[in-house]
């Protein structure tokens, strides 16, 4: 397990203190894949749901709600303020490891953090609402991520999808606009370094 630390995150008005790993340790682990650390960070997506979930509390109060590929967690952590009960999932089970420290952090009693791959999630129990952040950098895996997400369409389930304004991700936020019924776009300044984030609500 990592060493992780406690940071703070200001998401509008709001200040959430969550676990990251430390940031010399997931270098020196990660070394040889760097890729395989994207869980170990909050990136600017996930502090642009949060803002977004800020202003439309109506999404997540008194909610089931399910974040798949949640990393740290950030989104799921806020919502579960007002949710009625909180599912954070990533398939890193050091990631999860971290989500669990925050839960105990910070006393969330409605909320759980469990070890999933995405593809998996179409057997978990539906959620009101499912909740993802930048998870449109991998064009190999659109395919299966978007059969993913139709389903729960498909299922009456509104997802909520952040993704920074990437280049990569067009063909696939393309995909899914047929079904968005919500978008909001701002930018998130973050280590100094201002990213623009759009957040999509999908529904059928």
């Amino acid at each position: 397990m990592l060493p992780l630390l406690l940071q703070p995150y200001l998401l509008a008005s709001t200040q959430l203190e969550i676990y990251v790993p430390d940031t010399e340790a997931v270098q020196k682990a990660y070394s040889n894949n760097k890729d395989a650390a994207y869980w170990a960070q909050v990136w600017p997506a996930s502090i642009g749901l949060c803002n977004f979930l800020q202003g439309h509390p109506q999404y997540i109060e008194g909610k089931n709600i399910l974040e798949l590929a949640a990393g740290l967690g950030l989104p799921g952590l806020y919502a579960a303020g007002t949710a009625k009960q909180v599912i954070i999932t990533d398939r890193e089970e050091q990631a999860v490891a971290c989500m669990q420290q925050s839960i105990a952090h910070l006393q969330l009693k409605n909320t759980h953090a469990v070890v999933m791959h995405w593809k998996d999630a179409m057997q978990a129990s539906l959620p009101d609402v499912l909740l993802l952040s930048d998870v449109s950098y991998e064009p190999a895996v659109f395919d299966e991520l978007l059969s993913v997400l139709e389903y729960f369409l498909q299922n009456k389930v509104t997802i909520i999808i952040s993704t920074p304004q990437r280049l990569a991700a067009k063909p696939f936020i393309n995909s899914l606009l047929p079904y968005c019924i919500q978008q909001w776009n701002c930018g998130i300044l973050l280590n100094a370094k201002e990213t623009g984030v759009s957040v999509f609500v999908l529904g059928q």
